[in-house]
């Protein structure tokens, strides 16, 4: 059960600021206001101020219908059902379901008090703003996941070098019985995890480009994707012979250089050059021979596939980006 304390402790106590306020400023059905509160806060600033527009729109048509049904046929059950039928309908053809539940809640105290005057409008609106403007503010203070996106990030980063450090040794031995892709199991867990924090910080942010981590997380994705072709096919591989040596080589390099701030460009090249190196080699004489040397092959461009992946990745990045999300770490490097 994935519980958040932060946001937890969040709409319990903006819940009841926005009753004191609401009692605070003498309105009837003042808790309310903290029940607003409640359903305001999400898990995004996008999101909560996207949500308390369509409310605030909501208010007005849920107001004007009951103005109209209670001011024409009265206050009874049939009426406030009529209300609610038709505050439904409209909600659901302008796609505002999120703001059903609290302007419902309005209508109810349209009906329970037999009032719809302008002073019990402004009463209900008051309700709106003590509750969603606590809502919003709460929001907008809300603290940046910026550290938890590069924990899970660093974490997720190291379990990719050391699936490729794995990968170095086993292409190079003879019995794979122990080499299990239960690594990855854990792996696609923490991308997970990290794409729906990256989701999170997007939603918490004003500024285009702060898409970074969406971007990087479907980056790691796809390579992870080839990763688990490249590990088939080392299970495949049904005799170890000299020709694994070059590709065991640069695995073990590319281990070595994995990083967030590698732009791959060296490693583009090592491929290049191992390209050229198994083109000069000679044919295959046996069927087993030619299958391993398949494999082989298929791995290479499987893996200059992950290494353009990454160099795409850093290619695309503007300056900004750079500076922002690379320049620490970069000049920690430098240090």
């Amino acid at each position: 059960m994935n519980i958040d304390p932060v946001k937890i402790i969040k709409i319990s106590a903006g819940a009841v600021a926005a009753a004191a306020v609401g009692y605070a400023l003498g309105l009837q059905y003042a808790v309310s206001a903290g029940i607003i509160c409640l359903l305001t806060i999400q898990d995004t600033r996008k999101e909560t101020l996207k949500i308390t527009l369509k409310r605030l729109i909501a208010f007005c048509g849920v107001t004007v219908l009951c103005a109209a049904v209670f001011g024409l046929f009265g206050f009874g059950l049939l009426q406030l059902g009529a209300v609610l039928l038709l505050f439904l309908i409209i909600c659901g053809t302008l796609d505002m379901n999120e703001a059903v539940a609290m302007n419902s809640v309005i209508a109810t105290h349209y009906f329970a008090s037999a009032d719809i005057s302008p002073a019990m409008m402004g009463n209900e609106l008051l309700l709106l703003g003590a509750g969603a403007g606590i809502g919003v503010l709460l929001n907008i203070f809300m603290p940046s996941n910026t550290r938890k996106i590069r924990r899970i990030q660093q974490e997720t980063d190291e379990k990719i070098r050391r699936i490729i450090g794995r990968m170095a040794v086993y292409i190079g031995t003879e019995d794979k019985s122990d080499y299990t892709g239960s690594c990855f199991e854990e792996t696609d867990r923490l991308l997970e995890a990290l794409r729906s924090e990256a989701v999170k910080y997007i939603g918490n942010s004003f500024v285009s480009e702060k898409d970074y981590f969406y971007k990087y997380v479907g980056m790691r994705m796809e390579q992870c994707i080839i990763l688990m072709r490249i590990f088939t096919d080392i299970k495949r591989l049904s005799a170890v012979t000299s020709y694994s040596e070059p590709i065991s080589r640069f695995l073990s390099k590319m281990s070595g250089e994995f990083s967030e701030i590698n732009d791959a460009v060296g490693l583009l090249e090592d491929l290049d050059g191992l390209f050229a190196y198994y083109s000069e080699e000679t044919l295959p004489e046996s069927r087993e021979e030619f299958e391993n040397r398949a494999l082989l092959y298929h791995i290479l461009c499987d893996l200059k596939n992950f290494v353009a992946l990454k160099a795409d990745f850093a290619k695309n990045l503007d300056e900004n980006e750079k500076n922002r999300y690379w320049g620490a770490k970069m000049q920690k490097n430098i240090d």
